[in-house]
């Protein structure tokens, strides 16, 4: 068993955190215990750069006593659980009193170990440094192509492992293994200058036909780089937008922010008063799907240890839930669900990929007087969570009835609810790679700047 897997003295150490704080007058108590290790690979124009490894643990205590809260978290386990868990108790009493507090009631906790298959123990404990180097600089295109300025890899593997426990009897566990590469390249502009491109992909194997390709990331950066070469703003005005999956999960993120529960309570959230009412189109489906196995972002409990569970987030343009933690669901006199999204995923509409989609816009698919611009890329920018305003810089391309071209040093502005009001299509092509499962997006009437 690989050293960065908890081991049951550590469970046992971070059980005696809880049983010394319940000693000491605690009412209930909530331990997370976490253990993660990281070994990375950086290379410079096809050599190597730098080679990492770290390793973390931690132990969060989470104190309900005498209507008061706290949270303390430290990395030693063993020595002087009860001066820190008294110390703790006596911060905890200097708090005020918050009737909202508590832990979950233990019906709504997860149990058990995960089976979500997303940790391939093998392939992560027959990993070597060497393997690692060889991953890393098989990678490199540096020498492929003459306009070639720079290129900037990194292989990264890591093993994580988490265990919540709480006085109700809460006990469940998730591990989880993750194999990385990321390439960024930098190639002379036409005009002399430089132009970057960046790609990567994730996989939970390393080997196998799943098993990484960085061969493919480093060929498909310097495709991406060698496609931007040229670019220039174009006329603004309205466009349709075609939004593709490897920067799609950036138009919905502000969504999926503001369904938090914090949010809400605050009053910061464009979808405060919004829950069980259409807010987008019928053909606007967005769930989450937390179970799929050996899938980026699956959990079987959140960070309370309160089970997941497959539900609509917004189901034909309805908005079906929020995100609502314990506390804050009785801040709200509602009932609890989960802290956060575990992995959304937007539905597709139309049975087509990025490049299938941008040429029917090309051909007229979805109107757009002015034509259609992919957006390839954010550079940058914000959107207001309280009123769902947005401004996002974006590079890309223009594709118009006779040409296309690269275009960058644009910006799109708008308002969130608005934007996905004039929703179009979603493809069905989501990175595999990404706990945010989206897919190329289309919207039409766009505002570009």
């Amino acid at each position: 068993m690989n050293t960065a897997f908890i081991t049951e003295e550590e469970i046992c150490q971070a059980r005696a955190f809880m049983d010394e704080a319940l000693k000491a007058g605690a009412k209930k108590c909530r331990v997370t215990l976490s253990k993660s290790v990281l070994d990375l690979v950086g290379v410079l124009d096809g050599k190597v750069d730098k080679i990492t490894h770290s390793m973390d643990r931690s132990v969060t205590l989470a104190l309900f006593a005498d209507g008061r809260y706290g949270t303390f978290s430290t990395n030693r386990l063993g020595d002087g659980v009860k001066e820190f868990v008294q110390r703790a108790l006596q911060t905890v009493s200097m708090m005020e009193p918050d009737a909202f507090r508590d832990l979950p009631s233990p019906e709504r906790t997860a149990k058990g170990a995960d089976n979500l298959e997303l940790c391939d123990c093998a392939s992560y404990e027959s990993m070597t440094m060497e393997k690692r180097i060889a991953l890393a600089l098989a990678g490199c295109v540096t020498g492929s192509d003459k306009s070639i300025l720079s290129e900037e890899g990194e292989y990264s593997d890591s093993l994580s492992d988490t265990v919540i426990m709480d006085s109700n009897g809460t006990f469940c566990r998730q591990s989880e293994c993750t194999f990385d590469f990321a390439n960024e390249i930098t190639v002379q502009d036409t005009d002399g200058g430089k132009v970057s491109a960046y790609w990567w992909v994730s996989s939970r194997k390393a080997s196998g036909a799943e098993a990484l390709d960085t061969a493919a990331v480093g060929r498909k950066a310097l495709e991406l780089a060698l496609a931007k070469r040229g670019a220039a703003a174009c006329e603004g005005g309205k466009f349709t937008a075609v939004v593709s999956s490897g920067c799609a999960s950036r138009l919905l993120s502000p969504v999926i922010g503001a369904m938090n529960g914090f949010s809400i309570q605050q009053n910061n959230s464009f979808l405060a008063d919004k829950l069980g009412k259409k807010i987008f189109p019928d053909n606007v489906t967005v769930l989450d799907h937390p179970h799929d196995k050996g899938a980026y972002g699956s959990r079987i409990f959140d960070s309370e240890g309160v089970a997941t569970q497959e539900r609509p987030l917004i189901e034909k343009g309805v908005l079906k839930t929020w995100f609502l933690s314990t506390y804050i669901a009785g801040k709200l006199s509602m009932e609890p669900t989960v802290d956060d999204a575990s992995r959304p995923v937007v539905c597709t509409t139309v049975d087509k990929n990025c490049a299938e989609i941008a040429e029917d816009c090309r051909a007229g698919f979805a109107g757009g007087d002015k034509g259609t611009i992919l957006i390839t890329g954010f550079n940058g920018g914000n959107c207001n969570s309280a009123t769902g305003d947005f401004s996002f810089g974006i590079e890309g391309f223009y594709f118009g009835a006779d040409s296309a071209r690269p275009v960058h040093e644009m910006v799109i502005t708008g308002n969130m609810l608005e934007l996905w009001s004039n929703f179009v299509a979603a493809g069905n092509d989501p990175r595999p790679c990404s706990p945010r499962v989206v897919p190329t997006l289309v919207f039409k009437d766009v505002d570009f700047s």
